[in-house]
């Protein structure tokens, strides 16, 4: 798992142009055609079975560990690992240091001094044992880290990062503009321990479509940057002398394949999740925030969005922040409940976490800690951990850990 900063940020996404921008570019008029097209593309239907769960009121999590810097000072970038018995932060020492700490929470850890490698740590990722510390000093790079604390390689500059696992890798990527106008997205995957698996190319020409197969117009990254959406023509009817209406389809970047084009049987909901999707690439499911900022939204698993009817109405949205933890997503909001408190009051505030189960949409409600006022603190989450980064009582920084 991965955390960082004051509120975690997602990977960059970025797009060649908006999705219905430019698919009404390309298909106009057309696209009513396209709305009683038989329904062929069950794995890409965008149902729309609403679930209505209640977020009860949850209980405080159990305090079960503390981690602090010493005479240091403890940096925002920290993770737990996938099982959540390992914890790696960052601490800057008196002396001017940078440091790794990685080992179980409160016990001893592993040291790794990373002063030759950044003095700006953004985040740190976790996979298969190995720890990636991205740093970000006007473009990102990465040291690769192994389970004994060595750095086995730093990676070269690129715009951002992600996890895959199929095949288990980082992936970096970065976007440039190219002369003629169109677009080079440059994605290379390592292994965990460094090394490299394949460095790729994308190119988008100008007109949209995907160099090297000028049948694909390029729609955008799908779940990650090792897939992207590409609309295809529609087949050649000869009995009318014209085109089926389009399709879409998956372009693998690492063979620069796309696989067969087909059409969804609900088109407005098919852009809908394309246009969601964007929104957190590096999660099999995603919550998003629903039009008008009414509650959420869940985007996959697969190439669908449902309706989440939960019961928000004393949690702010926009304080969304959530981790893929096994096959489970795990989010926190920030609980307001005036009745507790004025606004200069302790107790009105308070960060709750939830699972949330992607297949049925199902809630669970995990607890919650207190909060000073109503930012929330940034966390990571591994096994039934929730590793928060908080304000001691000595004004430093602290890594209070919860049990779930």
């Amino acid at each position: 798992m991965w955390a960082m900063g004051d509120v975690p940020l997602p990977c960059e996404w970025r797009y060649h142009g908006g999705v219905e921008g430019t698919i009404m570019k390309r298909f106009g008029s057309r696209l009513g055609s396209v709305l009683p097209a038989p329904a062929v593309l069950l794995a890409l239907a965008a149902g729309v079975a609403a679930s209505s769960y209640a977020l009860a009121a949850p209980k405080l999590l159990k305090e079960v560990g503390r981690v602090t810097a010493g005479e240091g000072a403890m940096h925002d970038a920290f993770a737990l690992d996938q099982g959540g018995s390992t914890l790696a932060y960052i601490v800057f020492t008196g002396k001017g240091a940078v440091q790794l700490h990685v080992g179980s929470p409160g016990g001893k850890t592993h040291v790794t001094d990373l002063v030759n490698f950044s003095g700006a740590p953004e985040k740190i990722l976790s996979l298969a044992g190995y720890w990636f510390v991205v740093s970000n000093e006007g473009s990102r790079r990465a040291a690769i880290i192994d389970p004994a604390g060595r750095i086995k390689r730093q990676t070269g500059a690129f715009d951002d990062c992600e996890l895959a696992h199929a095949p288990n890798a980082l992936v970096t990527y970065s976007q440039k503009r190219q002369p003629n106008g169109g677009d080079r997205y440059t994605i290379q995957t390592y292994r965990p321990d460094g090394s490299t698996i394949a460095v790729k190319s994308l190119v988008v020409t100008p007109n949209g479509t995907i160099d090297g197969d000028t049948a694909a117009t390029f729609l955008g990254f799908a779940k990650s940057h090792l897939q992207a959406m590409v609309q295809k023509p529609g087949a050649y009817d000869r009995r009318s002398d014209a085109r089926e209406p389009p399709q879409f389809a998956l372009y693998d970047v690492m063979t620069g394949k796309s696989g067969p084009g087909k059409m969804p049987p609900k088109l407005d909901n098919f852009l809908d999740y394309i246009r969601k999707r964007a929104e957190k690439p590096d999660l099999d499911a995603v919550m998003v925030l629903a039009a008008g900022q009414a509650g959420f939204d869940l985007v996959g698993p697969g190439e669908k969005v449902r309706p989440l009817n939960l019961a928000t109405k004393q949690y702010d949205v926009l304080s969304l922040q959530q981790f893929q933890v096994g096959s489970r997503v795990v989010f926190s909001l920030v609980a307001d409940r005036p009745e507790k408190g004025n606004m200069e009051e302790a107790g009105r505030y308070s960060q709750a976490f939830f699972s949330l189960e992607p297949g049925s949409g199902q809630v669970t409600a995990l607890g919650e800690i207190p909060l000073p006022d109503k930012h929330p603190c940034p966390w990571s989450a591994g096994g039934n951990k929730i590793a928060v980064l908080r304000k001691a009582a000595d004004g430093s920084r602290e890594i209070v850990i919860y049990s779930r």
